[in-house]
């Protein structure tokens, strides 16, 4: 890990190879319908991924790995390491719940409805590509990720009009 790096570039292995798996029943959904990724991890499985790539898990500095987990299901996903852009991060208990955004995602209709997926990792086999599984997101979390798109707007909107006061002053 290169700490005079922004976060989302401090982790400088090379990003694996994942094999993707779904129940037949979720393989008609398109991938490009994707708007946001959910990934789920305990801090064990977190801290044997990063093993399994070379790299140490700081428990007190996650942001740089959370990155690299964005990275690793993008690849995945979109063939793209970069076309997930960080969303949130909710800890419960010892699971983090690390939301995405699909950035490459062409939007056409602002009223779209969210297409939010979960992720979950299968525990690192030594001399195997890392795994992973993914579903269709449970009523919650596609509500919770509902709630912080919504916050991000009224933020970015309070901050804009803040913004037009002073230049009016």
């Amino acid at each position: 890990m290169d700490e005079t790096l922004p976060d989302c570039d401090a982790i400088t292995v090379p990003v694996p190879s994942v094999s993707i798996t779904t129940e037949d029943r979720f393989i008609a959904l398109s991938k490009t319908d994707i708007t946001h990724i959910v990934i789920q991890l305990t801090d064990r499985r977190l801290d044997s991924i990063m093993e399994s790539v070379g790299v140490q898990y700081e428990f007190n500095k996650p942001w740089p790995f959370w990155f690299f987990i964005g990275k690793i299901v993008s690849k995945a996903f979109f063939n793209n390491d970069q076309q997930l852009e960080w969303l949130n991060t909710v800890r419960i208990r010892t699971r983090e719940f690390i939301a995405f955004t699909n950035a490459g995602r062409k939007e056409t209709d602002s009223n779209q409805k969210l297409q939010v997926i979960e992720v979950d990792f299968a525990k690192p086999q030594p001399g195997k590509e890392l795994e992973l599984f993914w579903k269709p997101a449970r009523g919650l979390i596609s509500q919770k990720v509902q709630e912080w798109l919504d916050l991000s707007t009224s933020s970015s909107s309070l901050e804009q009009r803040d913004q037009e006061q002073y230049k009016a002053q």
